[in-house]
């Protein structure tokens, strides 16, 4: 099946999204930790920006790109660090699940692998300083 979106109706849509995802400091569930969000997110900003190539519109395609770098994303970065250090399961999960977990959680924004490693980092010691609350909430 494929839907055809208009430009302008595929910029509203990604940015809804993270709306949805980072508008308040408590995360939607299921939708924060969903691959299948963060898939379709990243190909709706994939769209918006292959698009804008096609059309020679090179101001809005270098916005987009500028847009969804991570390291203008200091707001979202904080939530996804306060939700992740909050959850039971962290712990239990292998570095290489964590990753995984923090680049869903990211969509559509696109941190390295040093960046999504500082976040990880990040959220360690979140939780060893909050260790004592008691204060968690599983997956």
């Amino acid at each position: 099946m494929q839907v055809e979106l208009t430009l302008e109706e595929l910029e509203t849509l990604a940015s809804a999204l993270v709306r949805l995802k980072f508008e308040d400091n408590e995360p939607p569930e299921p939708y924060f930790g969903s691959p299948r969000l963060a898939a379709a997110h990243h190909r709706i900003v994939d769209s918006i920006i292959s698009e804008s190539e096609q059309i020679r519109d090179s101001r809005r395609m270098t916005r987009w790109q500028s847009w969804r770098k991570w390291s203008t994303r200091k707001y979202e970065r904080g939530v996804i660090a306060l939700y992740a250090s909050s959850l039971e399961v962290w712990d239990e999960w292998a570095v290489s699940q964590k990753i995984e977990f923090l680049k869903t959680c990211s969509a559509p924004f696109e941190p390295n692998d040093e960046e999504l490693e500082e976040l990880r980092s990040e959220i360690e010691a979140r939780r060893i300083s909050s260790s004592s609350d008691g204060s968690s909430r599983g997956v």
